[in-house]
């Protein structure tokens, strides 16, 4: 019975062949767009995580290809992954089929592409418990029986990358805890110019199941961008309170209100392109410090905005004992004693011109009351 763990990364080799340009054939931009999202899952921790990943983007020959090929065929011992997104030929003859280069020449295609029965033959040569080898080729009926390897798994589907990225990163639904070589099949099975050799390997396990993880991070993203939001607007808030109480109370320019959103938006997005790579572990982790720093950035703004609240209810004070205290000194009949009436304009003038200078302002204030209380007196 095939054991289920998935193969070891640190003994298992990939390469990855993209060819967008070629000397005389149309380009097919889609077949190199695609290598970077492919390198990520293949190379994620948790992913494939295969250590050696060698990536091919618009290689200029056939002996590039299968130079790199026989190297991974060499060291890998677990895992062997070969992975072609370019377009397929025949000769004239109608034979072999070709894997074109950027150096394919369409006249010349048996002497400028990559004959199948040799990377075919490469992938015999391989000792990999697993070889897989998937062909996103245009047109991939042309392919046929050219990469049919006993012992190995092929995958031809045009198109299939962007499927095949999407599994391998945030798993399948409703599949057990490992996804399968068969799992992998199911996902392109049905579409256009899909071929499926398993090798007799198809229950071969690939790599851990992500699925239930990524759902429950993903829902975690969509909250975590509705915190960002929350800060935002309270953010907003605080700095049109600190605004407020800078021009109203001198000595208040220590009120700063950081980029809390800034900052988070930034690392928000930077956790974007890790979800793009299926770097789940690093998402999750760097998640929970989101979630931990949005929480201190609402509390810090609270207190900003307490602290705004307080000078401004300070200078209220102040104020409102202003004009009880001469409200006093009016039912005693000392409003207009000399004394009284410098204090009362020098804290009036302390109070009511922007911006105010508190301390100052509840000396003038004190003052005030001194003078008042000693003609009451």
């Amino acid at each position: 019975m095939r054991s289920l763990t998935p193969p070891d990364p640190a003994r298992s080799r990939a390469v990855l062949v993209g060819v967008g340009r070629y000397a005389t054939l149309p380009p097919l931009p889609a077949a190199t767009a695609r290598l970077a999202a492919l390198r990520a899952v293949v190379t994620s921790p948790d992913g494939l995580g295969v250590a050696g990943c060698e990536v091919l983007t618009d290689p200029s020959s056939a002996a590039q290809v299968v130079h790199a090929v026989d190297e991974a065929a060499t060291a890998a011992e677990d895992l062997l992954l070969v992975h072609y997104a370019g377009r397929v030929l025949c000769a004239d003859d109608g034979g072999e089929p070709y894997l074109a280069t950027a150096g394919t020449d369409a006249r010349y295609v048996s002497s400028t592409a990559l004959p199948c029965a040799e990377l075919r033959r490469v992938l015999r040569r391989g000792q990999a418990a697993t070889r897989v080898l998937l062909v996103d080729g245009l047109p991939g009926h042309l392919v046929g029986a050219g990469l049919d390897v006993d012992g190995a798994f092929v995958l031809i589907a045009p198109g299939h990358t962007p499927a095949l990225v999407a599994a391998l990163r945030d798993g399948l639904p409703g599949r057990g805890p490992v996804l399968t070589l068969a799992d992998l099949a199911e996902v392109v099975a049905g579409s256009a110019g899909a071929t499926v050799r398993d090798g007799g390997i198809a229950t071969a396990p690939l790599l851990r199941n992500q699925a239930e993880r990524v759902l429950d991070l993903r829902s975690r993203l969509a909250k975590a961008d509705a915190w960002l939001a929350m800060v935002a607007e309270d953010e907003a808030t605080t700095a049109r309170s600190v605004a407020d109480v800078r021009i109203r109370v001198a000595g208040s320019d220590g009120l700063v209100v950081p980029g809390f959103a800034d900052d988070l938006r930034r690392r928000l997005a930077a956790l974007g392109e890790r979800t793009v790579a299926g770097q789940w572990t690093a998402v999750a982790e760097e998640l929970a410090v989101i979630d931990q720093d949005a929480n201190a950035a609402v509390e810090a703004l609270g207190a900003l905005r307490a602290e705004a609240a307080r000078l401004l209810e300070q200078r209220a004070e102040l104020r409102g004992r202003l004009d009880a205290y001469q409200a006093m000194a009016v039912r005693l009949g000392v409003a207009e004693d000399p004394d009284a009436v410098a204090c009362h304009r020098r804290a009036h003038g302390l109070l009511w011109t922007a911006p105010s200078d508190l301390a100052a302002a509840a000396s003038a204030v004190e003052a005030y009351q001194d003078a008042v209380r000693r003609r009451r007196g």
